[in-house]
């Protein structure tokens, strides 16, 4: 058992929820680990000044005021035919106008690059060059898997020939 999963399960510890068998693996954790058997004494000084606390009962009139707090709103009233919100006002609104903005702007840039012939050579020579790109990326990726295959390679001679000396002695 870890420290985490041992933390987890303080609480119920403190309260003799846990089965018998995760009890003593709890129990085996502590007994080697100080700093958790520590944290466990921490927690059993606080439930006990948990316990010590007294008990406060509000006070009637907070229980009657907080009773009443649904009835003090107002029910929503439906809205007649001439205090309808038209939907396009709605678009409109300020809270959507960077998006409409920003909208109008894709749909020029789409436009531009579609319709007209400086927008297209412009699409050719970018997808030209995120073809190089993707390009140097495979090439990077693969010399960085190489580079790893031979530090691994170094690795596994290093360890073989200490073991041949019999300096280090695996698992």
């Amino acid at each position: 058992m870890n420290c985490q999963k041992t933390q987890l399960l303080f609480s119920a510890y403190l309260e003799g929820e846990l089965q018998p068998v995760t009890r003593k693996e709890f129990e085996a954790h502590l007994a080697l680990c100080q700093d958790c058997a520590r944290l466990l004494e921490a927690a059993r000084s606080l439930s006990a000044e948990w316990s010590r606390l007294p008990e406060i009962e509000p006070p009637p009139e907070l229980i009657q005021k907080l009773y009443l707090i649904p009835e003090r709103i107002p029910p929503a009233r439906e809205a007649g035919p001439k205090e309808k919100f038209p939907f396009w006002k709605f678009w409109l609104s300020p809270v959507f106008q960077p998006a409409l903005v920003s909208l109008t702007v894709i749909l020029v840039v789409i436009s531009f690059l579609t319709f007209t012939t400086p927008g297209r050579s412009l699409k050719k020579s970018a997808a030209l060059e995120l073809r190089r790109s993707y390009s140097l990326a495979q090439k990077t990726l693969v010399k960085a898997g190489l580079l790893t295959d031979k530090l691994q390679g170094y690795r596994e001679n290093f360890i073989a020939s200490l073991e041949a000396k019999n300096i280090y002695k695996s698992d």
